[in-house]
Order: structure tokens, then C-alpha cells, then sequence
């Protein structure tokens, strides 16, 4: 410090004074009280950052101003039964194998609306979030998955198969867990992890509300660590987080500037509904070959053997693959993809007689002509969307960049019981958010009973049903995200990007291409004014697949939030797991789709165009 730089003090007998001298000199006087100054600012920093994040400006000291987070004046919060469970300063963490760097970071975790709810369980919306010292004026919301119940990392996930993330860019970034823990809220005779649905209030918070008060309350904490608002918001989510940022664009339209939404569940009831039906398809099937697990259910996971599917997929590809123009084992013009394209290459490898392990048997292509046509209740309504044939449905159980279709809809081959991700997640959630809500086992054959004794002829019932006054909400209504009508969203410039896997087991592109006409309608044909629709051929539910599926959209979304610059292509990357690693490829903006120049290398995206 410059109170010790300024000279050095002489001692008596050097020839500089006697001690009092210097004791005595106007210099001294100005480095002692510089000096008492000095250590009482010291002794008092704490509680000057306490009072300062009590005022809502912020400390000197980035690790004051975290520790002092607990103290806060819960009036400066939104929803007032804010809790501060934790608060701690993190060093800066190196890059470690996979995992990127991290920068200094206060990590904060509590909660919201703490209670006592059904069956005596305690329920509360939970929140983590990062505050990073150096941050860069914007806040990101990292959306859940599944039926959540898990807090999260908040290290904010870019999507894409990006090995960054958010934290480590210097956003201030928030997970929660939507107002269910499933480590609490878990009755293995009541749905497991999916208990949450029978308490009324955890029902809203999963379907809305939890979002809002999260946003809410991660945006109070940023004015109070940072001094100031975010200069912009963004959320970013697959799946179930792919619903809420649609969510987001409908129902709290001035919150986020920009919404990365993949593989949006937004259809969930719909969808839940497509899966009960394919399963109960399956089911049929398995019955036909005589087939049961150990509990008597019919083995659906022995329906199609790995190299069954992979004849499936390679059917699709003879009849679809060069629709762009290129041989390259991607279907990038899938809306060409229909059953009709499709039916006379599987008749092409339907066996004559008896089931070889070359051919599908009948059985097998009339169950998947089923399941792709699209599920419908008993009287012949339309329930969900159909499906666009993809190569993605092949693979190799155990493969993780091929497995996501198996996985989903079947399960692995050798597993000693039906053990598709349907059984264990739709089966269960599906009989939670229904109205009343059905208690099913998770012991045993419970979920798989439970869809496969699912009456289908009263699917269209089951989606507006309401049991008042407990439940007064339909499952429809609760957690349906599909309206057209982004119009304050659009207005104050939200932008709104999706990415959507071709080979999406669980919910099927062609209902976000559906959904997105219609908005385009509803717009006068400006829809991709503001919002946009990437597919990605091959790619399963989020990732994986044999696709292209390493993108960076995320990046593209910020490009077009705050330079204008709308994404009419993104160039994506195969990973070393597909048939051609490294290969490249334009992901187009829907209608457009990418296509070959006629020349150049097939593993180029600079040798296709999207139009």
C-alpha cells in the first residue's frame, strides 16, 4: 500500500531524527490515522455488507457480499417465505477431464412456500442458483426434465451437446425443482416419484406457477448481489424444460428475451396418451409371439430385436434417404418420410413365411405402421400427432447414441421385465396428473398393468376431466404449453428458437411442425419474424442418435436477441459414436431443409444449401 511505500521511517541514530521526531512529523500523523482507517474497514466489512445487500447495493468484496446473502431483508424478495438455506463463495474451479472450468462463484440454494401437504409430506419450492464475480449482465434459467423433482446444478446446460456452460460464459444462472423433491414426495405405492400429483397445490407449481415465483425471485437476488437488473434473460430447457420455455413465451411473456426450447414437451398429456397406446400395440404383439416377463405382462422389450430395428431403419433409408439429394444415411427431408413412402420397403422385408432374423414378421410391421400412423382412441379420434419415419429408430442396445427409440418405447432386449422409460416415467406420471389422480404400485407389474388395462376409448375424457373441488384443473389445461397466441412475447421482442430431433421417441416433430404452422397462420406467414423450428435428422429425444447433433444454438439464439441476427442455418457436428464422426451438416430453419449442391464432400456442410 502506498502508507508503507511513501518513504521508509528512519531509526533514532541513523542520522534521520530522534523517534519522537518522526512520531512527531505531519507525514506520521497522515500513515497512522490511514493506518486506524485501514483496520477498521477491515474489522467492519462484514456488517457494511450485510447492511449494503440489506439496501440493495452491493459489497466491495464478492465473498462478503455472498456470506452476507442470508441476513437479506426478505422484504426486498418478491414472495416473502424466502428461505436461505446456504450460501457459499466458490474459487475458481480448473477444467477437470469433460468438465470445463469454472469461474469464482457465489452459490446460493433455498427455498419458497415451505408446507405440509398431502400424506403429512413436506413440499416446498426449492431454487439453486450461481452468482458469478465476474458476470456479464445476464441471467439464464436452466429448465428441468422429466417430471422434475430434482434441484438441479444450475450450471446452466447450453443444449446442443455443448461442453460449456452458462456459469462458465458469466451468467447468473438458477435451477429449481418445481415444487417437489423426490427424495421427500415418493410413495412407492402411490406413483413413486410422481406422488407430487395427488397435492393439489404441487400440481399448479409443476404446471406454472413454480416458474414465475423462481424467476421472480432469482431476478431479486441478482438486484441484490449485482446492484442492478439483468440486461438479459434467457431460458433454456429440453423436454419438460422445453415445455416451460414455451410456457414462458405464453403465459409470462415479459420475462425472458430469449428461449432455447428443445424437444418441447408441450403436448405432454397428448403425447402421454400416444405412448399408452403404443404400448398397449406393443403389448398385442408380444401377446401374438407368446412372449411374458416374470410378473405375466407381455414382454414388449422382446417384440424387436436389435437387428430387427436395425432392418426397420434401413428400409427407411432406401425408401427416403435421397430426397435431398444425397446418399448420406440422413433423412433430411422427412415431411416426404410418410407411411406410403415407407410401406413397400418394409413389404420388401416382410418374410414370406416363417420370422427369420433377415425379415420382419407382419405382426411386427402392422404393429409399427400403427404406432407411426398416430395414436387414436377407440372411436377413431385423433389423440396425438403421427410420426415421420427416421433412421433413428435402429441401433444397438447399450449404444447411447442409438438407443433413445429402444429405450422409450421397448426397453432393453435382455432385461428380465418390461422396462421401457414409458413404463417407468409415462406410466406413472400419467396416472398423477389425471383428474382425479390413480394410485399404481411401482412394485412389480404396477405400471406396466396400469397401461396396459388403460381405457384409450376414453382418452379425449381423460384430457378435460376435473374431479372438483380438489382437483378443478384438467391435465390439459394444467400443463398444456401449445397456444398460438405469442403476440406480447413477440411485441417486445422475444425470440424464440426450438431444435427438434427427427427420431424424437417421445414426443413427434411433426407436432411442433403442426404447432408452428399454425402460429405461422395466426401471424399472417411472420412467425419466423420471432420464433423458429431447427429438426435435426436422426436425432433422438435431445441428443444422441445417428445424426449431426452437436449445435450450438444457444449462441445463435443470443445473436438474434441482441444483434438482430436471425439464424437461418446452424451448422451441427456428428459425434464420435455415429457412422461418420466428424461429419458436418446445415440445420435449417423450417420449411427450409438442407439439401446438396450436387458436388463436394457428403461429410461438408459447405456441399448443401437450405432451401
Amino acid at each position: 500500500m502506498s502508507v508503507y511505500a511513501e518513504r521508509p521511517a528512519q531509526c533514532p541514530g541513523a542520522g534521520g531524527g530522534s523517534r519522537s521526531d518522526v512520531l512527531e512529523s505531519p507525514a506520521m500523523h497522515i500513515r497512522v490515522v490511514l493506518l486506524i482507517a485501514l483496520a477498521l474497514a477491515v474489522a467492519g466489512l462484514r456488517v457494511d455488507a450485510v447492511q449494503q445487500v440489506r439496501r440493495g447495493t452491493p459489497a466491495t468484496a464478492p465473498s462478503d457480499r455472498c456470506r452476507a446473502i442470508p441476513g437479506a431483508d426478505l422484504s426486498a424478495f418478491p414472495n416473502h417465505t424466502i428461505r436461505f438455506d446456504s450460501a457459499v463463495m466458490n474459487a475458481p474451479r480448473p477444467a477437470q477431464g469433460n468438465a470445463v472450468a469454472l469461474p469464482e462463484h457465489c452459490e446460493v440454494i433455498g427455498h419458497l412456500d415451505e408446507r405440509i401437504g398431502f400424506n403429512s409430506q413436506r413440499y416446498a419450492i426449492r431454487f439453486h442458483m450461481r452468482l458469478p464475480s465476474q458476470w456479464n449482465g445476464r441471467f439464464f434459467f436452466q429448465g428441468g426434465g422429466g417430471t422434475n423433482g430434482n434441484l438441479g446444478d444450475a450450471l446452466g446446460l447450453l443444449q446442443g451437446n455443448q461442453r460449456g456452460n452458462a456459469l462458465a460464459l458469466g451468467y447468473a444462472v438458477v435451477s429449481q425443482d418445481s415444487g417437489h423433491d423426490n427424495t421427500i414426495n415418493n410413495d412407492p405405492n402411490l406413483n413413486g416419484t410422481a406422488t407430487f400429483g395427488f397435492d393439489p397445490q404441487a400440481r399448479i407449481d409443476f404446471g406454472y406457477r413454480s416458474y414465475d415465483e423462481v424467476t421472480n425471485t432469482a431476478k431479486a437476488l441478482i438486484r441484490l448481489y449485482y446492484g442492478r437488473q439483468p440486461d438479459r434473460s434467457y431460458y433454456v430447457g429440453c423436454s419438460e424444460g422445453g415445455r416451460e420455455g414455451m410456457l414462458m413465451s405464453q403465459k409470462f411473456a415479459d420475462y425472458y428475451d430469449g428461449i432455447l426450447s428443445c424437444a418441447p414437451g408441450f403436448n405432454i398429456p397428448r403425447a402421454a396418451l400416444s405412448q399408452v397406446s403404443d404400448f398397449q400395440t406393443f403389448a398385442q404383439a408380444a401377446r401374438a409371439a407368446g412372449v411374458y416377463d416374470r410378473y405375466g405382462q407381455p414382454f414388449i422389450n422382446k417384440v424387436f430385436t436389435d437387428e430387427d430395428l436395425a432392418i426397420v431403419s434401413a428400409a427407411v433409408l432406401e425408401a427416403c434417404d435421397e430426397f435431398d439429394g444425397a446418399k448420406d444415411g440422413l433423412v433430411a427431408d422427412f415431411p416426404k418420410c410418410t407411411t406410403s413412402a415407407v410401406r413397400p420397403k418394409l413389404a420388401a422385408v416382410t418374410c414370406k413365411s416363417a420370422k427369420r432374423t433377415s425379415c420382419l414378421s407382419v405382426s411386427q410391421v402392422a404393429a409399427l405402421e400403427r404406432v407411426f400412423e398416430g395414436a387414436r382412441s377407440g372411436a377413431g379420434v385423433r389423440l396425438y400427432s403421427d410420426w415421420p419415419w427416421d433412421a433413428g429408430i435402429g441401433g444397438r442396445t447399450g449404444d447411447g447414441y442409438f438407443q433413445g427409440w429402444r429405450a422409450w418405447r421397448l426397453g432393453d432386449f435382455d432385461a428380465e421385465s418390461v422396462s421401457s422409460v414409458t413404463t417407468a416415467l409415462v406410466g406413472p406420471s400419467t396416472a398423477s396428473m389425471a383428474s382425479p389422480p390413480v394410485p399404481v404400485s411401482m412394485h412389480g407389474a404396477g405400471p406396466s398393468e396400469y397401461l396396459n388395462t388403460f381405457d384409450l376409448s376414453r382418452g379425449p375424457q381423460f384430457l378435460t376431466a376435473v374431479s372438483r373441488p380438489t382437483y378443478a384443473v384438467s391435465s390439459q389445461d394444467l400443463i398444456h404449453a401449445g397456444s398460438t397466441d405469442l403476440t406480447r412475447f413477440s411485441k417486445r421482442g422475444g425470440k424464440l428458437l426450438i431444435a427438434h430431433g427427427v427420431s424424437d421417441p417421445i414426443f413427434s416433430i411433426n407436432d411442433t411442425i403442426a404447432w408452428w404452422n399454425d402460429l405461422n397462420t395466426t401471424n399472417g406467414g411472420t412467425a419466423g419474424n420471432f420464433a423458429r423450428v431447427f429438426a435435426v435428422p436422426g436425432m433422438q429425444h435431445c441428443a444422441g442418435g445417428p445424426a449431426t447433433d452437436q449445435f450450438d444454438a444457444f449462441s445463435a439464439l443470443v445473436n438474434w436477441v441482441e444483434k438482430g441476427t436471425a439464424p437461418d442455418q446452424i451448422v451441427a457436428t456428428a459425434g464420435a459414436a455415429t457412422p461418420w464422426p466428424g461429419r458436418t451438416r446445415p440445420l435449417c430453419a423450417y420449411p427450409k431443409i438442407a439439401r446438396y449442391k450436387g458436388s463436394g464432400s457428403l461429410e461438408d456442410a459447405s456441399s448443401f444449401e437450405c432451401r
